[in-house]
């Protein structure tokens, strides 16, 4: 017997030192992969200032930091998600429904306050409600958010703008102006809301028991629901997240533009360019990895890019085939540091 036990705690603790070997070397190529993007930033940063006029301007600087705020916010949402080993798809048609119901509310006479109110209050029963299909009902995450976005679009559209695109909101109302005004000179409201996205992501993944079972859940959810870790309640969380999240970059987009418009969610582009960011960052689609860094470079490679094509006056169409190209070579890379095996799958299992 001493034997039988000996030979269990020493196979124990190989298992232990693979797992730890094998955690070490994800580290290093995650960070290989950060490295990468991070450099390809940089030069696009040097060839847009050297060749496209106004990109290196200060007010074009300020221009990509605005433009890429609901970008890096819907960002924050979508990666929790995924780190958690699961999918939104219907995120940019909550955001729209979010800034509709807002602007529904705002249009009806109620102050800003209790229309923020309102809207959290709605966003987070569709956040719930897509949680509750993924958690209780088990549905796979893709088909129930595919699912929810098309009942979230088609149910505010036509219950609401009656079968319209666009509704609008009047810039000169006080409770579209604290969206678009600045809270400091020269700090304006979606910056500062930008970094409470990405400073409240970093709390939850990093400061909280939730965080941790986010993690365990995206390295191994088997493993995490065997163990007794709360992973439903924690599941009702992170769609809930990602829905307010997508509440928050709604309200600035319709406040800046003074409409919400529909053809955002059909046109598909933002939700694209939403997981082109998390993949660009470094966090895998399998989960169980990623942080705050990775949507800080993936946000920024793709500000970047985006500007400077719309500055080169390359059409829609032409970069959503460049943004194709760079998510299929990115995915490749990815799944070139990271190749999908056994171990890959159940690492964490001892």
């Amino acid at each position: 017997m001493p034997l039988i036990a000996a030979r269990v705690t020493l196979r124990g603790h190989d298992a232990l030192a693979d797992s730890t070997t094998l955690f070490a070397g994800l580290r290093d190529r995650n960070r290989l992969l950060e490295t990468v993007v991070f450099a390809v930033t940089l030069a696009l940063v040097a060839i847009f200032s050297l060749t496209v006029d106004g990109f290196a301007a200060r007010g074009n600087l300020s221009v990509i930091l605005s433009n890429s705020a609901s970008l890096c916010i819907l960002s924050c949402g979508m990666a929790v998600v995924i780190i958690s080993r699961g999918l939104d798809l219907s995120i940019v048609a909550v955001m729209v429904a979010g800034a509709t119901t807002y602007a529904t509310c705002v249009q009806a006479g109620l102050g800003g306050g209790m229309a923020l109110v309102v809207t959290a209050l709605v966003i987070t029963v569709v956040g719930a409600i897509n949680a509750w299909l993924i958690a209780f009902a088990e549905l796979p995450a893709m088909l129930a958010t595919l699912a929810s976005a098309m009942v979230v679009t088609g149910l505010f559209r036509f219950a609401i703008l009656q079968g319209e695109f666009l509704i609008l909101l009047q810039k000169s109302n006080p409770a579209v102006q604290i969206l678009t005004s600045d809270i400091l000179p020269g700090v304006p409201v979606t910056t500062v809301a930008m970094m409470a996205a990405l400073a409240a992501t970093w709390v939850l993944l990093n400061r909280t028991i939730a965080g941790e079972v986010i993690y365990a859940m995206g390295d191994n959810f088997l493993a995490a629901r065997l163990s007794g870790l709360p992973v439903r309640p924690v599941t009702i969380l992170i769609y809930v997240w990602a829905a307010l999240m997508a509440m928050v970059a709604g309200l600035l987009v319709s406040s800046a533009s003074g409409a919400v418009d529909f053809r955002t969610v059909t046109n598909g582009t933002l939700l694209f360019d939403v997981i082109l960011v998390v993949v660009l960052g470094g966090i895998p689609l399998r989960g169980g990895r990623g942080g705050l860094r990775n949507i800080i470079l993936g946000v920024a490679l793709i500000a970047v890019l985006r500007n400077g094509m719309t500055l080169m006056n390359v059409t829609t169409q032409m970069q959503d085939v460049i943004k194709g190209v760079v998510l299929l070579i990115a995915v490749a890379v990815e799944n070139f540091l990271n190749p999908r095996d056994i171990e890959t799958d159940t690492v964490g299992d001892l």
